[in-house]
């Protein structure tokens, strides 16, 4: 007998455990969970997100995405997986105009239910606000007349029907930002450089804080520019005073001083005009110069901008490459003013262009001074136009001591005798800043 109760009690231990197991499991109560990326603030044509829905004890039982607005539904998505489903994963592109939403505020509701046996199962539900945005922003273009020079700068004016996320001008496959001016008005600086041909397209692009995008042509003529041909004749006396100032610098140099020299000009080269691209990509927003540029007093230009130069040894030709910045000789050690207002974001050694001043103009426009033989100014300064930042010399890869003087937008070399010239400044740049301040 007593053992008959024994295993009677045992008998009632099992059930009561594996109902409690069995409760534990089935009747869990853990609500499943959801990562939505992005989420949404806005619906514009078309929305992208993806969904991931996760249940990992008692599985999926379905997952419905709604769009509520106007005390309406419209459905986006209803799903109910297989059983045994512990994961959902589903790319939806939301499309207003299908959903017949009109224009405004909505709320993005998401619900997702498991299997649990509790009344109803577990339910997740989470709704995201949203604005309803279908229509691409009404951009209208200040200036008028865009001529603009291979190898030269352009600005375009501009303002937009409500607050970009972004804009800017496409030239080819280059963009070049806009800055907004206040009272959604916008200047975008831009480079037409000189490998490029005058039949590139152009177009400013305008994009508003939920995606929808406008592409505006705008009144453009690209002047064609036939760029000087030089040569340049390598010798021994000059391989021989030149290249120990590279040997000194970088001892995986290898090789007689004209491989030596072949290495500098063109790998040195192309990996200093990175360097010189990426210190130009970030800028100040607003205008930091004032009128024209100022060139070295008393100068003579030696080298002008894009020459294509043609080296040659001993009667052969060696190599080839591009002359970006205009060469200025005046006196030995002469001092370099800063051309305009801007800050300082580089003094030092930089390759081929030996003790070089980068200054930020603002906008995506700075100047760069190089060759010199001493720096005056540390990074991080506020130039006045006509301060002193050194002194002309031959550092780097230079036969004799001058400045090399570049002006770039975005990093894109462009011609600096554009932004020397008051006339010039006036009609392409002053003129039309002043459009921004009176809206006409």
């Amino acid at each position: 007998m007593k053992r008959s109760i024994f295993w009677v009690v045992v008998l009632l231990g099992i059930l009561v455990a594996g109902g409690a197991v069995l409760y534990v499991v089935k009747f869990e109560g853990e609500p499943p969970s959801l990562t939505m990326e992005p989420e949404p603030s806005f619906l514009a044509r078309e929305t992208k997100v993806a969904l991931t829905v996760r249940d990992l004890r008692s599985g999926i039982r379905d997952l419905k995405v709604e769009v509520l607005q106007g005390g309406r539904s419209r459905s986006v998505l209803h799903v109910e997986p297989p059983s045994g489903s512990k994961e959902i994963r589903e790319e939806l592109t939301i499309e207003p105009k299908a959903l017949e939403l009109e224009e405004g505020d909505a709320v993005l509701r998401v619900e997702v239910r498991d299997r649990s046996w509790r009344p109803g199962g577990n339910r997740l539900v989470r709704e995201f606000p949203v604005v309803v945005d279908t229509r691409p922003p009404v951009v209208s273009v200040l200036s008028r007349l865009h001529y603009v020079n291979q190898g030269g700068t352009g600005m375009v004016v501009y303002r937009a029907s409500e607050e970009l996320a972004r804009s800017g001008v496409r030239v080819g496959d280059l963009f070049f930002p806009g800055v907004p001016m206040g009272d959604r008005g916008h200047l975008a600086l831009f480079a037409v450089p000189y490998f490029l041909p005058p039949d590139t397209p152009v177009s400013l692009i305008a994009e508003d804080r939920a995606g929808n995008r406008t592409n505006t042509s705008f009144h453009l003529v690209i002047k064609s520019r036939r760029f000087r041909k030089d040569t340049i004749r390598i010798t021994d006396r000059f391989l021989k005073r030149v290249m120990p100032y590279f040997l000194d610098r970088d001892p995986s140099l290898k090789g007689d001083l004209l491989d030596v020299f072949l290495k500098v000009n063109r790998d040195l080269r192309k990996a200093n005009g990175e360097r010189v691209k990426a210190l130009c990509s970030n800028s100040e927003s607003r205008p930091l110069w004032d009128g024209p540029f100022l060139r070295l007093p008393n100068s003579k230009t030696m080298a002008g901008f894009a020459d294509h130069r043609v080296y040659t040894y001993q009667g052969k030709e060696i190599d080839r490459q591009v002359h970006l910045g205009v060469d200025l000789a005046s006196v030995a050690m002469s001092p370099v003013m800063a051309a305009n207002r801007g800050k300082v974001i580089f003094a030092g050694e930089l390759g081929i262009y030996g003790n070089t001043v980068l200054l930020d103009h603002g906008c995506g426009l700075f100047s760069m001074y190089s060759h010199l033989s001493r720096i005056d100014v540390q990074s991080g300064t506020m130039l006045q136009k006509g301060d002193i930042l050194g002194r002309t010399g031959s550092t780097g890869l230079a036969g004799g001591d001058h400045l090399h003087f570049s002006m770039l937008v975005r990093g894109f070399f462009v011609h600096p005798k554009e932004w020397w010239d008051p006339r010039w400044v006036e009609d392409h740049v002053t003129a039309r800043l002043d459009l921004l301040r009176t809206g006409s």
